[in-house]
């Protein structure tokens, strides 16, 4: 059994339009979210989850799945209050589980990259143009040529402003660059974002970033996707974005992991494992030490069968369709 792509966000009812606009009691968000269908069999439980969580974040940023075809408001007979707050609670374990392991791979990237780029360049020349792929002297056009000396020139200027946000803010920072001037880039990767480690990535020069993919022994330019999946999840993660039904805005390349788990290919794209939350499983499986991986799986297999028994009037298959997981999917573990 495979799962296709989950239902796109339902439009904002003009209810909700009014509560985003008007304040309303506790009671009233209570009282609305009756008259919409919901069952709320413990009103101080609900009571209590919107005080601490918000309103938006529960309801608005979890009801999909619940709400009747056809409509923008109506919640399907019988589905509870307890129901939509077990689906928010996963996620937020969910996002508990892969934030740490993505700091993983995220370590081991920020150390390879640092290591490999100092031993051809040095510990401080980082922020010379010419240490990173130029495009010089290839057979690019004028047009190509500029625009990758800007990206190259960006790049270099905003590790500069990290540099300079981080003096007053990081002590490891501002030893080095009071006692020596500079920073290494072996201490400066710990103190720049994942986005901006991504960047520095594509556009090292390629020999440099093949060294770094050989440690996975995969294609620098499939790393170079992979890392931009890590940031984008990451980011969701750290920032307690919803996650499960998440999509990042680029694919991730084809591979035998998709072959091994027999995920159908429909007019020739993948229907699961691409740029959804499994994608991100993929590329951890791939970067990840095999017995992290494992554990991990193991931990949100967990949690999805805790799911499954809490959720009652909606297939729980529903939710694990919205994150693109394949019904076989706890064979990646092997795949």
């Amino acid at each position: 059994m495979s799962f296709g792509y989950p239902r796109g966000p339902e439009p904002f009812s003009y209810k909700e339009v009014i509560f985003l606009k008007d304040f309303k009691t506790y009671a009233e968000q209570i009282d609305l979210l009756k008259t919409r269908g919901l069952i709320i069999n413990d009103e101080n439980f609900a009571l209590e989850k919107l005080k601490e969580e918000n309103y938006y974040n529960i309801i608005n940023g979890y009801k999909e799945l619940f709400i009747t075809p056809g409509t923008t408001d109506n919640f399907i007979t019988g589905t509870t209050f307890e129901e939509i707050y077990c689906l928010y609670d996963f996620d937020r374990e969910l996002r508990n589980i892969l934030f740490k392991q993505i700091l993983k791979v995220e370590n081991i990237l920020r150390s390879l990259i640092a290591y490999n780029f100092s031993e051809l360049y040095g510990n401080d020349n980082y922020l010379k143009l010419s240490n990173f792929e130029t495009l010089r002297g290839s057979n690019c056009n004028q047009k190509k040529y500029q625009e990758r000396i800007e990206q190259i020139q960006k790049l270099l200027t905003n590790l500069q402003n990290d540099i300079s946000g981080a003096i007053s803010k990081k002590p490891y920072i501002n030893h080095y660059m009071l006692n020596y001037g500079f920073v290494p880039l072996w201490v400066l990767v710990n103190a720049i974002s994942l986005g901006r480690l991504s960047q520095f990535y594509s556009l090292m020069n390629q020999s440099v970033r093949v060294k770094v993919a050989m440690h996975w022994n995969i294609m620098e330019e499939d790393l170079n996707q992979y890392i931009k999946t890590l940031a984008y999840y990451r980011n969701q993660c750290a920032h307690d974005e919803r996650i499960y039904n998440s999509k990042c805005n680029q694919d991730i390349p084809d591979c035998d992991i998709h072959n091994r788990l027999n995920i159908p290919n429909v007019n020739g794209r993948y229907s699961n494992g691409k740029n959804d939350l499994f994608s991100l499983i993929i590329v951890l499986k791939i970067l990840l030490p095999s017995e992290d991986f494992n554990n991990m799986c193991n931990k949100i297999d967990g949690r999805m069968r805790s799911l499954s028994q809490k959720i009652t009037h909606i297939n729980y298959i529903d939710v694990f369709n919205a994150m693109g997981f394949p019904s076989n999917w706890i064979q990646i573990k092997t795949a």
